[in-house]
């Protein structure tokens, strides 16, 4: 009786999770059917709840922004900060109009202004991976796949979100464009298996949050301090002898975004040197448009052991 009994639970549980997702995806098309000018609106009403209210990690913002910018003032600080959270709230809007939205509109929100690159890096059938930071509107780059060869497709490593109704429903949104997630100990099994079948994957890695404890992570200087750097991506694109690139993004007006590809190519001697380039590349980009990075995650909660 008790295989039974598990099953019938199992499957309560897998029901409960199929109601939970159907309701909560109802629930955000509902938004997402609204024009962005009504989106923004929103997006405007609940900065201050955001901001004043429920003041969400606003000690975590406040202390990322101080220890980045030294050399700034209090009201400069103050005023990135505050920039921030207003971008924070379009982000949700933003992120939540992809249930419902045109490929036509897609293009004109995000620009891709040199995918050429990729064109003229793929005829030796090496993958590409691109790195990107949580600048601007990560999720909004998925739609690279109107902008390149239908012999090109995108892909997403990422970690499952623990809460599986959440996992699902994120992923559901970046499959949008016909963009495919990997989770990361399948990546590259899955990313030989699309080469051996005549496919060019290109790879998607958001590498600026903080890396695992262990083992002991690879240190630099990024945004004024000691910083733990993730590696993984480098290490997985030297086994299949990837092309390793650069989307710098940029926000061109309130929610129009533009991404230019850069090639990274390794320094003779330094230790992970992709990873340290990309570090270097995005810390640029996060100089010329403060507001536009994901100040809220705790980046550098680790410390170097002595």
């Amino acid at each position: 009786m008790l295989p039974a009994i598990e099953i019938t639970y199992q499957l309560t549980d897998l029901m409960k999770e199929k109601i939970q997702l159907a309701l909560l995806t109802f629930a955000l098309k509902a938004i997402a059917i609204w024009p962005y000018w009504v989106l923004y609106l929103l997006s405007d009403l609940i900065y201050p709840l955001i901001y004043y209210v429920i003041r969400y990690r606003r000690k975590v913002v406040h202390s990322n922004l101080v220890n980045s910018f030294p050399e700034k003032s209090e009201k400069e600080i103050i005023d990135i900060e505050r920039k921030f959270y207003r971008h924070f709230c379009d982000y949700v809007m933003e992120t939540v109009k992809l249930l419902h939205i045109s490929d036509d509109e897609m293009r004109k929100r995000m620009r891709f202004t040199n995918s050429e690159l990729i064109e003229e890096l793929r005829g030796d059938g090496r993958p590409f991976f691109v790195y990107l930071g949580h600048q601007c509107n990560w999720e909004y780059i998925i739609s690279i796949t109107m902008w390149m060869d239908p012999s090109i497709t995108a892909y997403q490593i990422y970690h499952p979100l623990s809460n599986k109704v959440m996992d699902k429903l994120i992923y559901r949104l970046r499959s949008r464009f016909n963009s495919i997630g990997i989770p990361q100990k399948q990546a590259v099994r899955t990313i030989l298996t699309l080469m051996r079948e005549g496919k060019h994957p290109l790879v998607g890695l958001i590498s600026d949050q903080r890396p695992p404890r262990k083992p002991e992570p690879e240190w630099m200087t990024f945004l004024n301090q000691d910083t733990p750097i993730i590696t993984g991506g480098e290490a997985m694109g030297r086994k299949l002898d990837a092309h390793f690139i650069y989307g710098s993004v940029k926000c061109v007006k309130r929610g129009y975004y533009e991404i230019t590809f850069h090639q990274i190519e390794p320094i003779e001697g330094e230790a992970f040197s992709y990873s340290r380039q990309y570090m270097r590349m995005l810390e640029k980009d996060i100089i010329a448009q403060p507001q536009m990075w994901l100040w809220s995650h705790k980046r550098w909660s680790m410390k170097r052991n002595k």
